[in-house]
């Protein structure tokens, strides 16, 4: 069984300016009170489809030792 995506762990979620929706998923480019996974599940019965892991500290380091 694969794991429900997380939007905390995903690229594309971002904490929104607006306090009266506070979650934003850039993929689907909405803002919600409840985290877009969840608001995806309610609204698709599915889990989120635009889930994209955020890339990890290895990833990250790889690509800034071309600047060293």
């Amino acid at each position: 069984m694969t794991e429900t995506p997380n939007c905390w762990k995903c690229r594309f979620f971002k904490i929104s300016w607006d306090p009266k929706f506070p979650y934003e998923c850039q993929a689907m480019n909405f803002k919600s009170q409840a985290l877009p996974c969840v608001q995806v599940i309610g609204i698709d019965g599915r889990p989120c489809q635009s889930f994209s892991p955020k890339p990890t500290a290895d990833t990250r380091s790889k690509s800034d030792d071309r600047f060293a």
